[in-house]
C-alpha cells in the first residue's frame, strides 16, 4: 500500500479532497438559509430574509413594541440556496465518483483507454469550474451585503434601546407571528460558509490551471501564446 503522503501528492485525489470540503461546506449554506424561510413563512409562503427592513411599532411598554419586517426579494435567497445546492451538494458529488474512477484506473496495471488530461473535455471542466467560483462569489457578495443591510436596519432598534445590538434582536420578545430565535446565528454561519465555498472553488480553479500549465495546454490559447 502507498504511503499516506505519495497518495495525497495524486492530482486526483487533491481534487476529490477540495471536493469533499465543498461538500461539507455546503450545509453551512443551505441548512441556515433553508432553516430561516422555513421560520419566516406566512400563509405557506416562505419569506426570505436577507435584505429586510425592520419597522417598530413603539408603545408606552416593551411588552406592546414590535418588529414590523418588510421583507426582501425571495429571488436572493433561492439563488443562495440553488447554486449551493446544485453546485456545491450535486455537483462534487458526481465530480468525485469520475475522480475516483480515474484514479483507480490510472493506478491498474494497464494502460488502455486512459484519460488524457489535455483533452478538450478537461478545459471545459475547468472553465466551468471558474465559472461556478464566480457564480459563488456572487452568492456571498449577496448574503453578506443583505445580513449588513438587516442590521443596519436595526440600527434604529439598537439607538431606541430596544436592543443592545443586532445579535439582541434574537431574544427580542415580538417578532409578530415569527420566529426569529437564531437568526443572526444562521445568518452568521450562512455568510462563513459561503465564502468558504468561494475559497474551496477558487482553489480547484487554481488546481486545474496549474494542472493545464503543467501539461502545456495553456499556451495553445491565444492570449497565452508566446510572442514570436
Amino acid at each position: 500500500m502507498k504511503p499516506l503522503l505519495e497518495i495525497l501528492k495524486h492530482y486526483y485525489i487533491q481534487k476529490i479532497l477540495i471536493y469533499g470540503f465543498t461538500f461539507l461546506c455546503s450545509f453551512l449554506v443551505i441548512v441556515p438559509l433553508g432553516d430561516l424561510k422555513i421560520k419566516f413563512t406566512d400563509e405557506h409562503c416562505s419569506r426570505c430574509l436577507l435584505y429586510s427592513d425592520f419597522d417598530f411599532n413603539v408603545n408606552n411598554t416593551p411588552q406592546a413594541t414590535y418588529f414590523k419586517i418588510r421583507f426582501g426579494e425571495q429571488e436572493v435567497c433561492e439563488y443562495s440556496l440553488a447554486v449551493s445546492s446544485v453546485f456545491c451538494l450535486i455537483y462534487p458529488v458526481i465530480a468525485v465518483l469520475l475522480y475516483i474512477y480515474l484514479y483507480r484506473r490510472d493506478n491498474s496495471k494497464t494502460d488502455e483507454n486512459k484519460l488524457d488530461l489535455s483533452h478538450g473535455l478537461y478545459v471545459i471542466h475547468i472553465i466551468t469550474e471558474l465559472c461556478v467560483a464566480i457564480l459563488i462569489l456572487v452568492s456571498a457578495g449577496l448574503i453578506t451585503s443583505g445580513f449588513r443591510h438587516i442590521c443596519d436596519s436595526l440600527d434604529a432598534a439598537v439607538t431606541l434601546k430596544l436592543i443592545d445590538s443586532c445579535s439582541g434582536a434574537q431574544s427580542f420578545a415580538d417578532w409578530r407571528n415569527y420566529d426569529g430565535s437564531n437568526f443572526y446565528v444562521s445568518l452568521s454561519v450562512a455568510t462563513a460558509g459561503c465564502w468558504l465555498l468561494f475559497v474551496s472553488w477558487l482553489l480547484q480553479s487554481l488546481l486545474g490551471l496549474w494542472k493545464l500549465w503543467w501539461l502545456n495546454v495553456l499556451p495553445v490559447f491565444p492570449c497565452c501564446r508566446p510572442s514570436e
